[in-house]
């Protein structure tokens, strides 16, 4: 969703390739010849092949400029943008923790001690960029860009778990992110029904 996102922002031709959640596609042999872990997303830009979604928005942005979501060489807010573009795998990572626990490990092997852990360290990411846009309306002082489409992305997915209703910061955030056509645009059908899988918000602080 995260790459999708960007691609709907700089409003580029692009060719959208849906694959089943199965072994049976991500695994083979045609797919591995994309990507070599069978993993999404990849991008491929006139046989020019990446991978890794970080990787995939610089790369984005330094190939279509036009719309500014990037910083590039010599701007002076160049590493800033870097430093949160990739600390939105740091939420992903955590929050991607708890959806391993709470979808595709069954109830009597899971484990609590993983899950306190992991609520905690999610709660502490998201505590951060609750500061940061305390006071500011996206991460960069100059506006938005696509270190918010990474963060954003990263707390779309950490709403799932994350009561964001204590941290007024960044459900504030989410909120004016939420309202970006391109976003809409980059959901999957459904995305908001209730999941039965799903527990109560974990993070209370």
């Amino acid at each position: 969703m995260r790459s999708l996102w960007l691609l709907h922002e700089l409003d580029v031709p692009f060719e959208l390739v849906e694959m089943p959640f199965d072994l049976c596609y991500t695994r083979s042999p045609n797919y591995l010849e994309v990507h070599p872990l069978g993993r999404v997303p990849c991008l491929v830009d006139e046989g020019f092949r990446l991978f890794e979604s970080g990787a995939i928005t610089q790369y984005l942005c330094e190939r279509f400029p036009h719309k500014c979501l990037g910083r590039l060489r010599l701007d002076v807010e160049r590493f800033e943008w870097l430093q949160w573009v990739h600390y939105s795998e740091t939420i992903a990572t955590h929050a991607a923790a708890l959806v391993q626990q709470r979808l595709f490990i069954q109830p009597e092997e899971r484990s609590s001690a993983v899950i306190k852990l992991e609520s905690a360290r999610l709660a502490k990411a998201l505590a951060l960029i609750d500061t940061q846009v305390r006071n500011q309306d996206h991460l960069l002082a100059s506006g938005f860009s696509a270190a918010d489409i990474s963060v954003g992305y990263s707390i779309h997915l950490a709403s799932r778990f994350a009561d964001l209703d204590k941290l007024p910061g960044v459900r504030a955030y989410y909120e004016r992110l939420k309202l970006r056509t391109a976003f809409k645009q980059s959901l999957p059908a459904g995305w908001d029904r209730p999941l039965a899988w799903l527990p109560e918000p974990v993070i209370t602080a």
